[in-house]
């Protein structure tokens, strides 16, 4: 990998990050202005990392698919996008196991403050 590859690679990532960072930021700064309670901090901030991940990680998915579906016939080429993703796959699995908990104790919350 080239020099200038390799900066353009950490330019996008680096660009990714800020993206979760932000949405993970608007999800937190939602349920703050809505008082949610700080006993629940811990599971606002589990959620916000979770559901900004998913979000980032479902955008570079579909991007790959539609790559795949490209009149495309280097098997290689084929063969790197599966294997990308199967990555997503695997990054978004962690984080939709990982928000279960966190997600129904907001859930419950909210559907307490409705009583």
């Amino acid at each position: 990998m080239s020099s200038k590859d390799l900066k353009s690679e950490v330019s996008a990532n680096l660009a990714q990050a800020r993206r979760n960072g932000e949405m993970a930021h608007k999800i937190l700064t939602k349920f703050k202005e809505m008082d949610l309670p700080e006993s629940l901090d811990d599971e606002l901030s589990k959620l916000c990392t979770d559901l900004g991940d998913i979000w980032s990680t479902q955008l570079k998915f579909t991007e790959l698919v539609g790559k795949l579906l490209e009149p495309e016939k280097d098997w290689n080429l084929i063969g790197d996008y599966l294997t990308d993703l199967k990555a997503h796959i695997d990054h978004m699995s962690w984080h939709a196991e990982s928000v279960e908990s966190p997600i129904m104790k907001i859930a419950e919350f909210a559907y307490s403050k409705d009583i």
